[in-house]
């Protein structure tokens, strides 16, 4: 957020509801992607001004169950889940990368991880970021919503930034190996979105070692298209 605000956009961060220090920390497991979307609603109906939505990954699935809230004008995905699901990509990652799946699965009781989860520190971090970097950033990692990731595996109904007239932008990673290109290409297709495949950063890319490109292709975008 400090670059893209030092760049002059004003910029503001929304914690759903059960994460960080937001309310409902003990009843996590029963909230779902329709819980986070009115918390986006609420925070966007406080803000004084049109807003551009920025969503990573499970966000970014939210942001795009934003699409038609009149206070938007423009969305900006990375590395999102697709409206189309991940149930299919999981399985299909089940069977490729066993190991991989195992420390995904593993992900919603992240605060009880003890050992380094080799596999999946390769997916969220590129090879650049220093191991010890990597573990001190798993570890801060909170559980997610059982819920919610058991409603994102399937499809969910969104209106599409195209025919709404909205700018979008899709960024992915050609290393990622959480959310598939192709899942990505419809994503960014569906949107109308332009779509930036970037090869420096992983599925975790605005915390990766070569983060500065992510807000890098962000500023051009939002400059081209906003001014």
């Amino acid at each position: 957020m400090q670059p893209l605000a030092e760049a002059g956009w004003r910029c503001a961060a929304l914690s759903f509801r059960g994460h960080g220090g937001s309310r409902g920390r003990s009843l996590l497991h029963s909230f779902g992607l329709l819980d986070y979307v009115l918390d986006a609603q609420s925070a966007l109906a406080s803000l004084d001004r049109p807003v551009i939505v920025i969503g990573h990954s499970l966000g970014g699935l939210v942001a795009q169950m934003l699409l038609g809230n009149p206070r938007l004008r423009g969305v900006v995905l990375l590395a999102p889940v697709p409206p189309e699901g991940l149930a299919v990509a999981n399985f299909t990652l089940a069977l490729s990368d066993p190991d991989l799946w195992r420390e995904v699965a593993r992900m919603p009781w992240a605060e009880a991880m003890e050992t380094p989860p080799q596999r999946l520190r390769r997916a969220l971090f590129s090879e650049t970021l220093p191991e010890a970097r990597a573990w001190s950033l798993l570890q801060r990692f909170q559980s997610e919503s059982l819920r919610a990731l058991a409603e994102a595996q399937w499809p969910r109904p969104v209106a599409s930034a195209r025919l709404l007239g909205l700018p979008a932008l899709v960024v992915s990673s050609r290393i990622d190996p959480l959310v598939p290109a192709d899942a990505v290409a419809r994503t960014a297709w569906f949107h109308g979105a332009d779509h930036v495949v970037l090869d420096t950063v992983a599925h975790a890319m605005m915390l990766d070692h070569a983060w500065g490109d992510v807000v890098r292709t962000l500023l051009a975008w939002l400059n081209a298209r906003f001014g």
